[in-house]
């Protein structure tokens, strides 16, 4: 009887474990890894209007907008631009060190795959 017990509770942990857990990496920007592994990591990222995403890295990588998305994108050495994509599109983009600021009203919401290999 305590094996079983011990064995449920183990099970329990392992899928809780593996549940999707959005982090607020920034205020009002927020990711959830979807999945990873070895070749790509596909995660969700929701911007508040406004909000912005300080300096990071990404390898080379591809968006989907799952809502219209309008930011502005500040690469290392180089003028800002703006990015718009319309619910829907998908873009591909190389690595790079940028900053991103939602010029969006609304919510926007995009799904990247960094990929690894």
């Amino acid at each position: 009887m305590m094996l079983s017990a011990i064995v449920l509770t183990a099970v329990l942990q392992i899928q809780s474990a593996k549940a999707q857990v959005s982090i607020e990496k920034w205020p009002g920007v927020t990711i959830k890894v979807l999945t990873e592994n070895e070749f790509v990591k596909i995660f969700e990222v929701t911007w508040a209007p406004g909000a912005v995403a300080d300096w990071h890295d990404h390898p080379n990588h591809t968006l989907y907008a799952v809502t219209d998305l309008k930011i502005r994108e500040e690469l290392k050495g180089k003028e800002p631009t703006t990015v718009e994509l319309k619910a829907g599109q998908a873009a591909y983009a190389n690595a790079c060190t940028h900053k991103t600021t939602s010029l969006s009203k609304t919510t926007m919401k995009v799904i990247v795959t960094e990929i690894k290999k």
